[in-house]
């Protein structure tokens, strides 16, 4: 059933608010010192600077600016090589924008979101209702660390930027391992993230031969680091300068 009301629906930003409040008080603070120790006057300016990068920064992703946030959605469905039929996860919903863009692209299939941190349910329904795709979509809170699914539930399971802020695993590819658990046999997987982070994920050769040790009958890496469709003031090692796709199936 489509929407028929004049709703919006609301979707997080991905540059937090924290990024622009925090340079921002710091800002603020090391201004009033300068009044005591004059040499502290760089320290303003530099915290300005990145309140200005990371305004902009949201400004960029927001549905009022250039929307990036739908265009990393783009990008990353366009690499799903899937008939459409059964089940899909995506792991790190937020409030539901790539599951449901999911839904409304494959008509014949239901879709699942899982997400832990700020996770809100009622607003992720809200989402689905106003996107008119309500029935074949449902939201969980859980862990991605331990997905509450149980092996071989899905057809389909993607993953936008959420792996790299996972702090409480040693090893952030083993979310992989266990995206791949909860995926059938042919299942296809798509996962977009800041894959050329060494600090992050390692050496990018290792990560793939590991997939393929942990069942990925194909795996691809597809570089977005130096795409136009980008704005090249986010290329940044601190925003998505090092974003790449893992495609494949099991």
């Amino acid at each position: 059933m489509r929407n028929t009301t004049s709703a919006l629906p609301v979707y997080k930003n991905w540059v937090s608010l924290k990024l622009v409040i925090v340079p921002g008080v710091l800002a603020l603070g090391t201004a009033v010192l300068t009044a005591f120790y004059s040499w502290l006057m760089i320290f303003p300016a530099i915290f300005l600077l990145m309140v200005l990068y990371f305004v902009y920064a949201r400004y960029l992703f927001s549905p009022k600016g250039k929307n990036i946030q739908a265009e990393l959605h783009s990008m990353l469905i366009e690499e799903i090589e899937w008939d459409g039929k059964g089940k899909a996860l995506d792991i790190g919903c937020g409030n539901g924008a790539l599951a449901i863009r999911l839904a409304k692209k494959y008509p014949e299939a239901s879709v699942a979101g899982i997400e832990y941190r700020g996770f809100s349910e009622a607003l992720c329904k809200q989402n689905a209702e106003i996107e008119g795709v309500s029935e074949r979509v449902s939201f969980k809170k859980g862990s991605i660390i331990s997905l509450p699914f149980e092996d071989d539930e899905f057809d389909l399971v993607v993953s936008n930027l959420t792996f790299h802020e996972v702090n409480d695993l040693r090893d952030r590819r083993e979310l992989m391992e266990e995206a791949f658990r909860v995926l059938k046999g042919g299942g296809v997987f798509v996962f977009q993230d800041l894959f050329l982070a060494k600090k992050m994920f390692g050496n990018l050769d290792p990560m793939l031969n590991k997939l393929s040790g942990w069942g990925a009958k194909s795996v691809e890496f597809i570089n977005l680091s130096e795409s136009e469709r980008i704005p090249n003031i986010l290329m940044t090692p601190f925003m998505v300068g090092t974003i790449g796709i893992i495609k494949g199936n099991v």
